[in-house]
């Protein structure tokens, strides 16, 4: 029964950027976290990247250095967080029309389970297309829609089809579909795990379907049988929807380094409001702070203090940060982020 339902907005903060701006359309376009605030920077990390700035080798995560070197037609514009999280509500608000079991995996993406729904909106590709449809005339933005029986399966559906994509794995043609993906294609399998069974000639998930268990076991370890699985097309994992928040943080990344404390503990302030501010606004108090500081070398540490009593208040949460940042030693070179985090909530 073909009842989950994977979707996924296409280079989302690069097509909130062309929607809202049509210089920007058909254009190779870079959103990042760009220190600076014009996009002149060459600090920071890709947040996104247009389908015409991908055939550049350009992707998320890749210092904006580096993208400049590979795209220097590029447009590159500092990323606008705000916009973004408006229109992920508004999608997110689109797919609970057709069911409530939802289960987010970051802004941009999502599974639905719509079983025991068909008999209100139609079958899942019926609710799939009315997802897509709606998301594009309220929205303004595309989306690629993957379908199978299970989650791993609609999800390898959607990046089969994408960009734009609608794309169905009916039950009888998973072996056909799937054993002839490259095994990077299978959750669990990362660059070192794939170079690993590279060196042991499997190349193909139908190779990794058919292995046996004890060779996989001393390939693999533990993870082996749950890989296996996943090569044959068996995904038992149920959609769960958001639990309550485990905890509120924020971070901010510096345009230049701060070298005088006076400034760090100016940010430590502004930031200590923030989030308080969250933690009101959800509801929340917390008694655990966590200081998180990371120098020009990147060099991180984290630092937490848990009070007596739980708390949402800036001045507090200010106070404790500053206590904290006391006890971490300094770098020459100055602080490059810093971050605050309230957890234990309650």
């Amino acid at each position: 029964r073909l009842s989950m339902i994977h979707l996924d907005l296409d280079a989302f903060f690069a097509s909130v950027e062309q929607r809202d701006n049509p210089v920007y359309r058909g254009k190779p376009l870079i959103v990042g976290g760009i220190s600076g605030g014009r996009g002149n920077s060459n600090r920071g990390v890709v947040c996104a990247a247009s389908y015409e700035a991908r055939k550049y080798g350009v992707h998320a995560g890749m210092p904006i250095w580096e993208a400049r070197q590979k795209c220097p037609r590029g447009i590159f514009i500092p990323s606008q967080m705000n916009k973004y999280l408006e229109s992920s509500k508004k999608f997110f608000q689109i797919c609970s029309d057709y069911t409530p079991l939802l289960e987010p995996l970051s802004v941009d993406e999502l599974f639905l389970d719509v079983s025991g729904c068909e008999s209100l909106f139609g079958s899942s590709e019926i609710i799939g297309k009315k997802i897509k449809e709606r998301v594009y005339q309220e929205l303004g933005l595309k989306i690629s829609v993957g379908i199978a029986e299970n989650k791993f399966l609609a999800k390898i559906a959607t990046n089969l089809g994408k960009p734009d994509g609608f794309y169905i794995i009916p039950s009888k043609d998973i072996q056909k579909i799937l054993y002839p993906l490259p095994v990077s294609f299978l959750w669990g399998i990362g660059k070192k795990t794939e170079e690993l069974l590279k060196k042991s000639g499997i190349y193909l998930v139908e190779q990794l379907a058919r292995m046996p268990d004890s060779i996989l076991e001393n390939l693999l370890g533990k993870n082996g049988k749950k890989i296996k699985l996943l090569a044959q097309g068996i995904d038992e994992s149920p959609v769960t929807p958001p639990s309550t928040a485990k905890s509120i943080g924020k971070e901010t990344t510096f345009g230049t380094n701060i070298t005088e404390k006076a400034v760090l503990v100016k940010e430590l302030l502004k930031i200590s409001q923030l989030v308080g501010y969250a933690a009101r606004k959800k509801g929340y108090k917390g008694r655990t702070i966590t200081l998180k500081i990371r120098f020009h070398n990147f060099i991180t540490f984290n630092r937490s203090k848990t009070l007596e009593s739980p708390t949402h208040l800036d001045d507090i949460i200010f106070k404790t940060v500053v206590e904290l940042v006391d006890k971490v030693r300094h770098k020459k070179g100055g602080v490059r982020l810093l971050g605050i985090k309230l957890s234990n909530l309650t």
